[in-house]
């Protein structure tokens, strides 16, 4: 019988002191992956009950033996290995699902923050735009709240700003139509919020596909079907503009009513907020459509369109300072505040790609690097507001993947749909500082949350 193969380990981690095992360098057998490694932590942790933890080797997360690590990697077995380990990310389960009249092209849960993070009790709001034109307010359970008729020909994109602007949310359409909202509480005891109109964008020639607010939430871009990609001021200034206006048209409007008497059910001048017809920008570069955008750094944001390409623009000379072109449409983008120049999106031709914008070291070429495939078009990717290291992506196909971008082997699918899915977020922004969830919806006309009992960190 062949003798047992050791390999010297030294275990380290950033958690906590009570996560902590000794760095002292102990011989593991070298056949082990993952799960032997993680009963080894867990064992000298003497935790109860267990909990799943990932490894990285010089960044990598370990997704063989280490002993089929040393052989890919050229290492002797006789060094000693240093070993991270890090909580593992648990693929959420869903928790609800609630249907709509017509598919569900896009949510928000950034608002929300479930129950396995809150004592047994969801909070917030979950917000979502449909075909049928109508704007959703759901709790945490996924009970609805309130709707309003917010985009003739259905709604395309549905995104709160960040919270230091209030509670203020952008909504776009088929319709060429940019929204801003105001959501205001009830004063009565158990009803739920509604939706006030702030603001009307008008400037886009077609659909409008999405939409995206800078950090700081004082302006945001658009897109869409026209190919534009304009930037505009929104925010607590427009919110605030508009309430002006809105109070000197009361005013006016019962000046008018004390001299001719007035008439039954007229509305004051202002009631149907602001109309804002002149962007701040209009940056220029795109051949078609364009479908996605996201505002990472107040003055970088990134766009993707049908031309194929994504570009990375300057917002304050308005210049496309990088170009990724490639082969398909690209469909949905997203990115980290925490890591800007780093940049994930979905195309047509099945594929989720990462583009690192501070390209390889000693090369001219762009680091465009596919992160992993779906069996359908990647609709929807959505990155952990709490991890840098952590994305979520939708598909055609039905499916949604979780990744971890150390390693192009996805962390859990989930096949509750029964159609594309069209849309997906985490659930809790970076302001709440940790995600345990997903929100997503789709052509199937269903809502569905999941959720976790482990952080996403």
């Amino acid at each position: 019988m062949a003798e047992e193969t050791q390999v010297l380990v030294r275990f380290v981690t950033k958690l906590p002191a009570h996560l902590r095992v000794p760095e002292t360098p102990v011989a593991v057998p070298s056949d082990l992956k993952r799960y032997g490694l993680s009963q080894i932590i867990n064992h000298l942790l003497a935790l109860d009950p267990p909990r799943p933890f990932d490894f990285l080797i010089d960044g990598e997360l370990v997704r063989k033996s280490l002993e089929q690590h040393l052989l890919a990697h050229n290492l002797s077995a006789e060094s000693t290995l240093e070993v991270e380990y890090v909580p593992a990310v648990v693929p959420p389960q869903q928790k609800n699902s609630t249907p709509h009249d017509d598919w569900v092209s896009s949510v928000d849960g950034s608002r929300c923050t479930p129950a396995s993070s809150s004592g047994g009790t969801p909070n917030g709001v979950v917000v979502s735009g449909s075909y049928d034109g109508l704007l959703r307010l759901w709790n945490g359970d996924l009970e609805a709240m309130a709707s309003v008729s917010a985009h003739s020909g259905g709604v395309n994109c549905v995104r709160f700003l960040p919270k230091s602007q209030g509670d203020l949310l952008m909504t776009s359409g088929k319709d060429r139509l940019v929204k801003m909202w105001q959501l205001e509480s009830s004063e009565e005891e158990d009803a739920g919020p509604s939706c006030r109109l702030v603001a009307t964008y008008r400037a886009h020639e077609d659909g409008v596909e999405a939409v995206a607010a800078s950090p700081s939430g004082r302006r945001f871009a658009s897109c869409g079907w026209d190919g534009k990609l304009l930037v505009w001021e929104g925010g607590r200034a427009v919110a605030e503009a508009a309430e002006a206006e809105a109070a000197a048209g009361t005013a006016e409007a019962s000046k008018k009513k004390r001299k001719t008497g007035g008439a039954n059910g007229s509305a004051p001048a202002g009631s149907g907020g602001l109309t804002i017809t002149e962007p701040s920008a209009d940056l220029r570069g795109h051949l078609h459509c364009v479908s996605s955008v996201v505002w990472p750094a107040e003055n970088s944001l990134f766009s993707g369109g049908w031309d194929h390409s994504v570009r990375r623009w300057d917002v304050s000379s308005g210049a496309a300072a990088d170009t990724y072109n490639g082969s398909k449409a690209v469909l949905c983008i997203a990115s980290h505040a925490a890591a800007p120049a780093l940049v994930a999106f979905g195309c047509s031709d099945r594929a989720l790609r990462l583009w690192d914008t501070r390209g390889k070291p000693g090369s001219d070429a762009l680091a465009v690097s596919t992160q992993g495939a779906h069996g359908g078009w990647v609709t929807a990717v959505a990155w952990c507001p709490s991890s840098q290291h952590h994305i979520a992506s939708g598909s055609h196909d039905g499916t949604i993947k979780l990744w971890d971008i150390r390693t192009q082997i996805p962390l859990g699918t989930l096949s509750h749909h029964t159609d594309k899915v069209l849309a997906l977020g985490w659930l809790g922004g970076a302001e709440a500082g940790h995600a345990r969830g997903l929100v997503s919806g789709g052509a199937d006309c269903q809502l569905r949350m999941y959720e976790s009992d482990y952080i996403v960190s």
